[in-house]
């Protein structure tokens, strides 16, 4: 259900996210989090195209946000061939609804505790700590737990070549 895919270096990730976090246009969720998309489908908001629920077809996410071009970000989404990518972050004592995706999805925490948990409806429990790309089979039920006092984030990407099954 989760499988560890690679460990990642996630000092370039964290350096650029800090220089470009105050510049990024994020969609609040009420007591949740907030979201910035990373890519967005044709004639849509570069911002908040990819962020909340799927609004289907997730492979017609793919032109980069323009924010991004030339990051490390851009490398990420090309490197894991990512679609409807999105910078994720849940606060804390918060979760997501159960649900199911009809795509799995590529997670690299990028900041976590050990109080962050994915949840699987058959109760599977797990952290995934930062430092590792994690192919995550997101077309079962599932939801996000951070049960800790700090926010976390994660970059998250549907997986539109799934060569890491």
């Amino acid at each position: 259900m989760i499988q560890i895919i690679e460990t990642v270096d996630l000092t370039e990730i964290l350096e650029s996210y800090h220089q470009l976090g105050s510049n990024m246009a994020w969609t609040e969720y009420s007591s949740k989090g907030r979201q910035a998309g990373l890519q967005y489908r044709d004639i849509e908001d570069p911002w908040n195209s990819a962020v909340g629920k799927s609004r289907g077809k997730e492979l017609a996410y793919t032109n980069l946000n323009p924010f991004f071009a030339g990051t490390v970000f851009e490398q990420l989404i090309n490197q894991y061939q990512l679609k409807r990518s999105r910078l994720m972050w849940l606060n804390p004592m918060s979760c997501y609804s159960m649900h199911r995706d009809s795509t799995p999805r590529i997670h690299i925490p990028l900041i976590t505790n050990s109080e962050c948990y994915f949840v699987f409806k058959r109760g599977i429990v797990q952290h995934m700590p930062a430092g590792s790309v994690y192919r995550v089979d997101t077309t079962l039920f599932h939801s996000f737990m951070n049960c800790s006092d700090h926010a976390r984030l994660h970059l998250v990407g549907v997986i539109s070549n799934d060569q890491h099954a």
